[in-house]
């Protein structure tokens, strides 16, 4: 048994569109500092399987306990879904705010309402300072952020002038700066230039290394080799197969699982 801090425990998570059900039964483990790779073929449910996590999708069935509290019932939804981060395929930076903005926006909001909670709605003077003072210092730590990415001459340039790899470096930082305990890449490099998908997965990497926990939906079977310490094969809406990816790679025991990695190694 792990010492391991358990972050996550998933049982028989479950997902219906209408009749068609999706996700049909995983239970998964995650404890802190994991990097979970998920692979397997399009449409087998694994970008589901992340939405439902950060609960952009309500499950039909089954838990997801983070923290002590079941994300399917809890009242406390949107506090604990800002400890979850969430990189897309096609980044969703907001196109009419500058770099700064897009990542100053999520905190901004947040701290806005500890203020309101902690203040009240009355002292307008009080809250006008505590505003001021959280907006500055959320604009440093998202300063901070660029630095570490080594964008920071982006700040005020609009996300229509950035390459692909540039903007999704730029997710993924907006998605740092709530400072979550998990972050979820759905196919994070999938919608790049193959000359830029080395930039974004050298950050990612970065992010293993410093402990991050991390589940990451990824066409890129080297970097689950390399990042990961354990790697899902999802199909038809169950997991088949997890294993390390020494053993999961040279010693795969699903038929399924092998006939995908013959195609893709």
């Amino acid at each position: 048994m792990s010492d391991k801090e358990m972050v996550l425990s998933i049982k028989d998570l479950k997902k219906s569109f209408g009749s068609h059900e999706v996700i049909k039964g995983i239970d998964l483990d995650v404890c802190k500092g994991d990097v979970v790779a998920i692979i397997g073929l399009s449409g087998c449910g694994k970008s589901t399987f992340l939405r439902c996590i950060n609960c952009m999708e309500t499950p039909t069935s089954g838990s997801i306990v983070f923290e002590g509290e079941d994300l399917v019932t809890t009242k406390d939804l949107n506090l604990h879904r800002s400890k979850i981060g969430m990189v897309f395929q096609h980044f969703n930076l907001f196109n009419n705010l500058t770099v700064l903005d897009n990542i100053c926006l999520a905190p901004l909001i947040y701290a806005k309402k500890q203020i309101k909670k902690e203040i009240g709605f009355w002292h307008f003077k009080q809250k006008s300072l505590a505003i001021k003072d959280a907006k500055k210092r959320v604009q440093e730590q998202a300063l901070d952020l660029l630095k570490l990415i080594g964008l920071e001459e982006k700040a005020n340039a609009y996300p229509s002038t950035l390459s692909g790899g540039q903007k999704q470096r730029i997710a993924i930082v907006r998605s740092l700066a709530m400072q979550p305990k998990v972050m979820l890449f759905d196919e994070p490099t999938s919608a790049l230039d193959p000359e830029m998908v080395g930039e974004v997965l050298e950050l990612i990497k970065k992010l293993a290394s410093s402990g991050m926990t991390m589940l990451v939906v990824t066409h890129e079977m080297g970097f689950a080799k390399e990042v990961a310490n354990k790697v899902l094969f999802i199909d038809e809406g169950v997991i088949k197969e997890q294993n390390t990816p020494q053993e999961f790679f040279t010693n795969p025991q699903n038929e399924r699982l092998k006939e995908f990695l013959s195609k893709v190694l």
